[in-house]
């Protein structure tokens, strides 16, 4: 057996980096000054180059120095788990099956670091020597139960920017630090850098606001245009309509963000009947800590399939909905949500006409301008 065998896995490939870089420190650390370093890129572009890079790292194992001593071998950017054509062909899983094989049959004295990402949940290749390994570690697991809605990725990335900006010396308000976290928090590395530059743009001593991070933080990945609809939500005529501006000016279709704004209604309507029949207490601030989980126990298995849907509220992420849209369900009443998700369906007609930019605007006008008490 070796001295120390380490897996980080996850899809999170920041977070991934900074624990493996923190196992290679310890076994550095461990194996002493003279101990041979090798580090071996494992990134897979094509099914060929599996067996260039199994031979590599399997000569490392069994080929100690020349004046003996302790060895560290750092397999990076192992992507052989992936979700990908290349990591599910069997010559990949050949070349995989004999890589574990040998770091388990490594000598002593030999110290090994797997750093693996993307991970494919469903793959059990390493999995099955968590019992075997010194350290093992899967950033982001899937949930322990369909009705689960802790995300400590998310919770770790929401500290990470409060932290980021502590140390910067700036304030913030409400709903800042989630907004970066729901813009990029795909990437805990653009998460760090957002974070950073919204520091530069409010300088020390300033103060980052929801309306500066969808102003000046791209969203990353797959997903809606979200700044008008987060204007709307917090009822801010100005910011509406120059984030209507900025919107039409990128894209030349409104019913994308229709799409995504009645899908924010559909959750807002149903937190807003939870909370009128006493099941949440709900501020601008949003709803306490652990009010959503106690709810989603208690009717969870009520609202149908735990699939992620708009359409089941139990289905969405705890801090997403207590932190981001919940807060919104206390500035509009029941009867304005209903009004705003029945003008959603006017506009898609408007815009099935060409009027796109008229109608919306126009949405956002009646909401913003007019007050239902009830």
């Amino acid at each position: 057996m070796p001295s120390y065998f380490a897996i980080i896995a996850g899809k999170d490939e920041y977070l991934v980096d900074q624990e493996a870089r923190e196992c290679f420190a310890y076994a550095q650390k461990q194996a002493g000054a003279d101990a041979e370093i090798e580090k071996i890129p494992a990134l897979l572009t094509r099914v060929d180059d599996a067996r260039a890079i199994e031979v590599q790292f399997v000569d490392a194992l069994k080929t100690m120095g020349m004046f003996g001593g302790q060895k560290v071998i750092w397999l990076q950017n192992f992507n052989w788990v992936a979700d990908s054509v290349q990591a599910k062909s069997e010559e990949v899983k050949e070349s995989l099956d004999i890589m574990l094989k040998a770091a388990l049959e490594a000598a002593d004295g030999i110290y090994i670091i797997i750093s693996a990402t993307p991970y494919d949940g469903r793959r059990k290749d390493l999995s099955a020597l968590k019992d075997k390994v010194d350290k093992f570690v899967i950033h982001s697991p899937a949930p322990k139960s369909p009705f689960d809605k802790s995300d400590l990725q998310a919770e770790g990335q929401l500290a990470l920017v409060e932290d980021c900006f502590k140390k910067g010396g700036v304030k913030w308000t409400a709903g800042a630090p989630e907004a970066i976290v729901a813009q990029v928090g795909q990437s805990t590395r653009l998460v760090v850098t957002e974070s950073e530059k919204m520091v530069t743009y409010v300088g020390p001593g300033g103060t980052v606001r929801e309306a500066d991070v969808m102003l000046m933080v791209p969203r990353f990945g797959e997903g809606d245009f979200f700044e008008p609809i987060e204007a709307l939500m917090a009822r801010d005529l100005d910011w509406g309509l120059a984030s209507l501006e900025r919107y039409f000016f990128n894209e030349d279709s409104g019913r994308p963000l229709l799409a995504a704004l009645q899908n924010r209604l559909r959750l807002l309507i149903q937190i807003k009947v939870l909370a009128e029949a006493g099941e949440f207490r709900l501020s601008e601030a949003g709803l306490p800590k652990g009010q959503f989980e106690t709810a989603s126990s208690r009717h969870g298995a009520k609202f149908g399939s735990a699939a992620k849907s708009s359409a089941n509220l139990f289905s969405q992420n705890a801090w997403y909905i207590s932190n981001k849209v919940a807060p919104a369900a206390a500035c509009f009443t029941l009867s304005e949500l209903v009004d705003l998700q029945l003008a959603c369906g006017d506009s898609f007609d408007a815009a099935n006409r060409g009027r796109d930019e008229a109608s919306v605007r126009a949405l956002f006008l009646r909401a913003l301008a007019v007050r239902r008490a009830v």
